[in-house]
């Protein structure tokens, strides 16, 4: 059996000291989303390539997401291969974080100015893994020494103390926009506890976009539970 990991804080220094190591553009970084407000949505510097939702994973929006899954819905229609959605089956106990931070930057472009390094350590581990299946993904990901490292390392580099219960019911995700085979612009949920990438609408656009989503299918799921986290990849803030 695999071991439980430490989870990580939903925090920006955490998520950047896990991915600049390992090849986060430097046009990018993470950085929280306080707000869904279209207002300080404005604020954010653009582009927008990510969102990643820390949630709490239980009662009603539990059930809720379960439901999802059983019934069909949002099931992604569109490339899953190359340059489409790149997603994988997560087998770890508590290591969601890290994979949603492999979710948001192993689809970032392949080319431009936001694309990630072809020699880093995670383009290579891309390349490795893009004629695999997701759980095949998975089980190259277990034996990959940099993955645990940088999970490790930012796991103790966070504010908080690590808890002694690792048994933890909050869970990260990511949203990403793709298209889909029809050639439309989409939100794409992307879960390693799912049963692959989740269509969630269209995407005109996407933070604007993904706020909704977040309101309608999480906050407003969640019967008052407040312990909800919010980071977005974006472009660096102007000094």
């Amino acid at each position: 059996m695999t071991s439980k990991w430490v989870p990580l804080e939903a925090s920006p220094d955490v998520f950047n000291a896990w991915s600049e190591p390992l090849g986060l553009p430097e046009t990018l970084t993470f950085q929280d989303l306080f707000s869904l407000d279209k207002e300080f949505l404005q604020f954010i510097p653009q582009p927008h390539r990510a969102v990643l939702l820390l949630f709490p994973s239980r009662g009603k929006l539990h059930d809720e997401r379960e439901r999802e899954e059983k019934d069909g819905e949002g099931s992604w229609k569109g490339q899953e291969e190359g340059e489409g959605v790149w997603w994988i089956k997560q087998t770890i106990p508590n290591a969601c974080g890290s994979i949603g931070l492999l979710h948001a930057l192993l689809n970032l472009p392949s080319s431009g100015p936001d694309a990630s390094n072809p020699d880093s350590q995670l383009m290579k581990f891309k390349k490795e893994s893009l004629p695999l299946s997701p759980l095949d993904r998975a089980k190259l990901l277990d034996t990959s020494e940099f993955f645990s490292t940088a999970h490790t390392s930012a796991s103790q580099s966070g504010q908080s103390a690590i808890p002694e219960d690792l048994d933890v019911d909050t869970h990260f995700i990511a949203f990403i926009e793709a298209v889909n085979d029809k050639g439309e612009k989409r939100i794409v949920e992307l879960d390693g506890g799912r049963n692959g990438p989740f269509d969630r609408g269209q995407s005109v656009n996407f933070l604007e976009d993904v706020a909704t989503v977040v309101q309608e299918k999480y906050f407003d799921r969640a019967e008052g539970d407040t312990n909800f986290n919010m980071i977005v990849l974006a472009g660096q803030p102007e000094d």
